[in-house]
């Protein structure tokens, strides 16, 4: 099993293949594509192909992709005509994994402390989730709902795997939100993970809400716990732990890096390990 980092460990905009060429110098050779994870852009074809042609070139993989929740192209959106164009960004989104060679993107629930808003949007999402379904089965790419700083994520999340089967709709365990959460997120991760989990956000924080997403074993996640859960999940083992880490200012960005391997690599070691304990 290799690693897989983010592309938006400076910045989710702006040039990425800087950023690239250092990944890849520094011995990583599988990305989940994140930029723009937060914005209402679309790739077009030119732009795909460049990407493609560089990650060839520095010889990177694409493990998965973070879509993007949008900001008036919202999936989950009340206003049908918003909503509509949302199913278009992730379609566009998807379009995109399938020409980089990935096989699942991330996805953002809603949050609303509003409960009649919550029930426009869950019935929003839910009617787009079902268009979403067919154009995921013909690709061959899932969606992977993510776990957020909010409760309510997991039991949005909850709600929608009652609705929808895990051929084409997974989990993506952020497990530094959930570190931030307490216990009872991750009692809710682990009970996801058994069946649904295909896609990973690994970061640490110190669990006091700041969402810091800083390399494991620099704060309070206990990743014992973590990888012993991952070891048991449904998560494929030919595919590489994703690291989702932002670069802070204690460290260059070349030593950043080199640090989050070397952290990574002691988190593929304990997820092996606990794997060979646990197979028959």
């Amino acid at each position: 099993m290799c690693l897989s980092i983010n592309t938006d460990i400076f910045s989710s905009q702006g040039n990425p293949f800087p950023i690239l060429k250092q990944i890849a110098e520094k011995g990583f050779k599988s990305i989940q594509w994140i930029h723009h994870w937060n914005t209402d852009f679309f790739y077009n074809k030119s732009e795909i192909k460049e990407i493609k042609s560089r990650l060839n070139e520095y010889g990177l993989i694409l493990n998965d992709l973070h879509a993007t929740i949008g900001v008036e192209k919202r999936w989950f959106s009340e206003t049908e005509y918003q909503r509509k164009a949302g199913v278009e960004l992730v379609k566009n989104r998807i379009e995109m994994t399938v020409e980089l060679g990935g096989d699942v993107i991330v996805l953002h629930p809603f949050i609303t402390p509003d409960p009649k808003l919550y029930d426009i949007h869950f019935k929003q999402g839910n009617k787009s989730l079902n268009e979403l379904k067919e154009f995921c089965l013909n690709t061959g790419v899932k969606i992977a709902l993510e776990n957020l700083t909010f409760m309510q994520s997991f039991t949005t999340i909850e709600k929608y795997f009652d609705n929808f089967k895990d051929d084409f709709l997974g989990f993506c365990w952020d497990t530094g939100h959930s570190n931030n959460l307490g216990p009872e997120a991750i009692d809710y991760a682990e009970k996801f993970t058994s069946e649904r989990l295909i896609a990973l956000h690994i970061n640490d924080n110190m669990g006091d809400g700041r969402d810091l997403h800083g390399i494991p074993f620099s704060g309070t996640a206990d990743w014992e716990k973590i990888t012993k859960i991952i070891s048991k999940s449904s998560y494929s083992e030919k595919k590489p732990l994703t690291f989702e880490v932002h670069h802070g200012e204690e460290k260059t960005l070349d030593e950043f890096i080199i640090t989050a391997k070397e952290k990574g690599l002691i988190i593929n070691e304990m997820v092996e390990n606990h794997r060979k304990q646990y197979s028959p």
